[in-house]
């Protein structure tokens, strides 16, 4: 069995629970994409396959996801770099290769609305002036990311029609995150002090934050060529 493979019934349930998707446009284009799952889709991102996302411009979702891919695999050097030698080594992940190009879109709405809303309940925590920017800048381009997939997926730009942006704690990550980690390959705990800043904080954060980007890049890293080409 392939590892990287997970039944249908196991992702309708894990974006069920993540509460993401109130908008009556996405649930029917997961609906539409989970139907004929057991049929894989080797078209490509612009509609030529038998799964289908709306496109604006001609090549408009390629650009935008390979946009997406290139951004998560600057943000992982720029951590480990951040880091040094405290940085956490890349957990193993599971779950990441999809059927079809409905399914790849709605799971990267969550791990892009999870990444920003995880970036902005740490931020505060931040101790280190140089480290809370380089979290912000990073939470800026998560929070782009997700008001396109919001609108591509049919809902509205900020989930639930919000006007300020939401914050997640640990464990609402976590249950996210989850679904996709096998363990952490020997790295710290996925947490950090919740009520302190320090300088020792700090490396629990970003290295919380580092797993978070590892996911995202190996998620698009294995999805993006296949949907949409080198």
């Amino acid at each position: 069995m392939n590892p990287l493979k997970v039944s249908e019934a196991s992702r309708r349930s894990f974006l069920k629970n993540t509460g993401l998707f109130a908008g009556a446009g996405a649930a029917a284009l997961f609906v539409a994409g989970t139907a004929q799952a057991a049929k894989p889709n080797h078209g490509n991102g612009n509609g030529k396959g038998q799964y289908r996302l709306p496109d604006l411009y001609p090549g408009w979702n390629a650009r935008n996801f390979k946009e997406i891919m290139d951004d998560e695999n600057a943000h992982v050097p720029a951590i480990v770099a951040a880091l040094g030698s405290n940085a956490r080594p890349r957990p193993n992940f599971k779950n990441l290769a999809q059927p079809n190009i409905q399914l790849f879109a709605a799971l990267s709405n969550v791990l892009e609305n999870t990444g920003s809303a995880a970036y902005l309940g740490a931020g505060p925590l931040i101790f280190d002036k140089g480290y809370l920017a380089a979290a912000l800048s990073i939470a800026e381009v998560e929070a782009y990311h997700s008001g396109y997939l919001n609108t591509l997926l049919n809902g509205p730009i900020l989930p639930n029609k919000v006007s300020f942006a939401v914050t997640f704690t640990i464990d609402q990550v976590l249950s996210n995150a989850s679904y996709f980690v096998v363990d952490l390959n020997g790295g710290p705990p996925l947490s950090f002090d919740t009520k302190t800043s320090s300088a020792e904080n700090d490396i629990a954060i970003l290295n919380f934050a580092l797993a978070l980007e590892y996911l995202e890049q190996e998620y698009y890293n294995i999805n993006v060529p296949h949907f949409f080409g080198s």
